[in-house]
């Protein structure tokens, strides 16, 4: 755009100035209307998309056998659980389950809900543990006696040392997007227990989600003000002036809002990392308004007898190509996390993200402009004349004599970071865990720990089992095959256990043989086995088994548990298992398939690693693209990648050093980093061509220059979008403390060698982009 026709676009905004901010202002509202209908998803499997094969076949799975992602209570007495009062108290909680709205009635799960089988004179007798009328110290030592001798139960219901036993709830699928109303329900019911001896814990991976909803929402309520607090004691001493403050404010109102607003308005979810959006928008917007105001009290100071139209016109003239080109590359960043993600949360996080620095964009060229006409001329205290300077100008001009003092040894320096970096990269360790979105001693925590601890574990591998005909899977070699799938895959470190239909067949043909421990086995022949169910369902119910087999026994679920959720643990046991169904399972009479939490967990997060690395190189090129073509240079557009390439290796070793995980939160950085650190290079580069090409200073003066004005502005650009990403730093959500101290970390890097780096290679290289015939 030539230099008249932005003149000539600006007067014609400054001219149409009221129906602009009237504008402005019915977009703002019109969006931030819609904010109250966001609903919040905090499943694990919000990762996949609908149509991910892996996740159709395990909601299949889900339907077929009418699993979920339960509630589990931890009932815990150090002096054992098999007591009269330990038991009644047990029946009691499951008891008050069947009444909590969201809780499925017929999908409670505990000693007192469960059922023995005995063998008896005439088949197979079926009935509960104990009932409550009749519940003595005799009774439970006979409940004791029956666990023992009901391997089926023991880890899975009840803890080896006989100290916990759980009580697994399950929800209703109308309470998917409710999980927080159940947890909060469940937490109010085991917290108001007050029994002696006794100990309630309330975990599982309903539980998780159910909690993660209230979890955010607080820490939302204290990060998100606390960052605006942070911008406007920064803008209060950049300019000390009231629109120094109200303006930016206005960009920084708007972009979260209609980002927000329209997130609602589409009916997208807000995702657990969509927590941290609000924060990172604030500290991005912001600095289009510091850079724009900057410019403005130092025109007013040279020029005092222009006009306030004069003085907005020649700012926005002046500024308007550095404000875009950094808003463009920043948006890049954002895209590139949208572009280069298979996942949902991350999709929304990157588009959302560059909608918000759109945002922030447009209403900088048309929102701050207009505003200010409504405003007199006036002169900032910190610009007093053209000549003094005050303590921020004076520390960039020191920065300044350093740089064209020492180049060669900031050049070493900026090259031994990238070895380092590189260094780092190839160690990054790529892993998650639910749990870890929450503070070590938070309840659900320390309930998840307890409950891994003490029994099989609360994540489940799931594996469907498929055979061609109804009836198959009475077949003897078919059930040899499971149960050998079973001892396999539970030698596979951190699977404590597993359930299967094999292990009930097992029960009553132990049952069926006056409970000899050697009978517990599978039967000899197909008949038997067939017999079996038909006697179980003379006195007990059929639909006890759903969860493992189907009505025509020709499909069946092998539920495994695990007592860690981390992922590297998860895809060394679908790693192993996989193999083993592939070599010695899989044929034309059975086959197996891998399914549920873990082996979704498997599937989503062994994408970060590539995500994030071709979100950083895609994120890069299209820097170095638009910045090329901004500049009308390709050395331009090198050089402005030179400090965010270093900042992000540079984070790549403080990962390694600290030992943090590449994981939901933290994979994101990389692309954020390079689109939000790139402003400080585009505005160095674009502010030297100024001052060496088109003014023709000398390169000491114009150095001198930069440092004084623009580089003070970059001085608050820079503690805006540090302090802003520190924010983060104070978050009780691991995973956006994590990415807001990596994100700070990168600003301040990018910072420097925008500062220093990048000024030194341009003084030893003299690239002819911007040094003169005279210089």
């Amino acid at each position: 755009m030539k230099q008249n026709r932005v003149e000539a676009f600006f007067k014609n905004v400054t001219s149409n100035y009221k129906v602009i901010l009237i504008l402005c202002g019915v977009l703002f509202v019109g969006s931030v209307l819609f904010i109250p209908k966001l609903t919040k998803d905090t499943r694990y499997d919000a990762f996949l998309p609908a149509k991910d094969s892996v996740l159709i076949k395990r909601d299949l799975l889900k339907e077929t056998f009418g699993l979920k992602d339960p509630m589990v209570i931890g009932v815990v007495n150090e002096k054992g659980i098999f007591n009269k009062n330990s038991l009644k108290i047990v029946h009691d909680i499951s008891e008050k389950l069947t009444s909590v709205p969201g809780i499925d009635p017929d999908q409670i799960t505990s000693l007192a809900t469960e059922n023995n089988i005995v063998g008896t004179d005439s088949g197979i007798e079926v009935e509960p543990f104990y009932e409550l009328e009749e519940l003595t110290e005799a009774k439970a030592i006979e409940v004791f006696k029956s666990i023992d001798d009901f391997e089926l139960y023991q880890g899975s219901l009840v803890s080896n040392d006989k100290t916990t036993t759980l009580i697994v709830a399950e929800m209703l699928d109308s309470y998917d997007m409710k999980q927080h109303e159940v947890y909060n329900s469940l937490y109010e019911m085991i917290s108001s227990l007050h029994e002696k001896d006794h100990k309630f814990y309330l975990a599982g991976e309903g539980a998780v989600s159910g909690y993660l909803i209230k979890y955010i929402d607080e820490d939302a309520m204290r990060t998100n003000p606390f960052a605006g607090l942070v911008i406007a004691l920064i803008l209060i001493f950049a300019y000390r002036t009231i629109r120094g403050v109200v303006l930016p404010n206005l960009m920084v109102l708007a972009s979260v809002g209609i980002a927000l607003g329209l997130m609602a308005a589409f009916g997208v979810d807000f995702f657990v990392i969509t927590n941290g959006l609000p924060v990172v928008l604030i500290a991005i917007a912001v600095a289009d308004g510091i850079h724009i105001l900057g410019e403005y009290y130092e025109l007013a100071v040279k020029h005092p007898t222009h006009t306030q139209k004069e003085l907005v016109v020649e700012t926005m003239v002046k500024m308007w190509r550095p404000i875009a080109i950094t808003s463009f590359t920043t948006i890049s960043g954002f895209l590139s996390i949208a572009l280069s993600s298979y996942m949902p949360p991350m999709i929304y996080f990157g588009i959302f993200g560059a909608l918000g620095v759109l945002v922030a964009l447009l209403y900088a060229l048309f929102m701050i402009p207009s505003a200010m006409m409504l405003l007199k001329p006036q002169k900032s205290r910190v610009f007093k004349s053209i000549d003094k300077v005050d303590k921020f100008s004076n520390l960039m001009l020191q920065l300044g004599k350093l740089v064209i003092k020492r180049p060669k040894t900031i050049l070493i320096t900026g090259l031994f970071i990238i070895i380092l970096g590189v260094t780092g990269a190839l160690k990054l360790l790529v892993n998650e865990d639910r749990v870890k979105n929450f503070q070590n001693d938070e309840p659900i925590v320390l309930a998840d720990k307890l409950i891994n601890d003490k029994t099989d574990g609360t994540s489940y591998l799931d594996v469907l089992i498929e055979t061609p005909k109804n009836e198959d899977l009475f077949k003897i070699e078919n059930l040899h095959k499971i149960e050998a799938l079973q001892s396999y895959i539970e030698s596979i470190p951190y699977v404590k256990g597993s359930t299967s239909i094999v292990d009930f067949i097992k029960k009553m043909n132990q049952s069926m043989h006056e409970n000899q421990e050697e009978f517990y086995k599978i039967p000899d022949n197909n008949q038997l086995v067939a017999q079996y169910f038909l006697l179980y369902s003379a006195s007990g119910d059929p639909t006890d088994f759903d969860n493992y087999v189907d009505y025509d026994y020709k499909l069946a679920n092998v539920r495994f548990r695990m007592n860690s959720g981390e992922y590297i643990n998860e895809k060394e046991v679908i790693k192993d298992a996989q193999k083993y169904i592939s070599s010695h399972f899989n044929s034309s009479e059975i086959k197996a398939t891998l399914s549920g939490k873990v082996a979704i967990d498997a599937h989503w997060i062994g994408k970060l690693g590539v995500n994030h690395f071709i979100g950083a190189i895609i994120a890069l090129l299209v820097v170095l693209f638009v910045s090329a073509i901004s500049f009308k240079s390709i050395t331009a557009g090198i050089l402005t990648v030179i400090p965010v390439t270093i900042s992000v290796l540079f984070i790549y070793t403080v990962m390694g050093v600290m030992n943090i995980w590449l994981a939901v939160g933290t994979s994101m950085f990389a692309a954020i980093a390079i689109g939000v650190g790139v402003d400080f290079a585009v505005h160095t580069i674009d502010r030297l061509k100024y001052f060496l090409n088109e003014k023709n200073l000398p390169l000491k003066e114009a150095y001198s220059e930069f440092y004084k004005s623009s580089g003070r502005a970059l001085l608050f650009n820079f503690l805006a979008l540090a302090l802003g990403f520190s924010v983060l730093m104070t978050s009780s959500v691991p995973p956006l403390n994590q990415f807001g101290f990596l994100v700070a970390i990168a600003v301040i890097v990018s910072f420097l060698g925008s500062m220093t780096l990048l000024p030194a290679i341009i003084l030893l290289t003299k690239p002819k982009f911007f040094i003169n015939k005279k210089q």
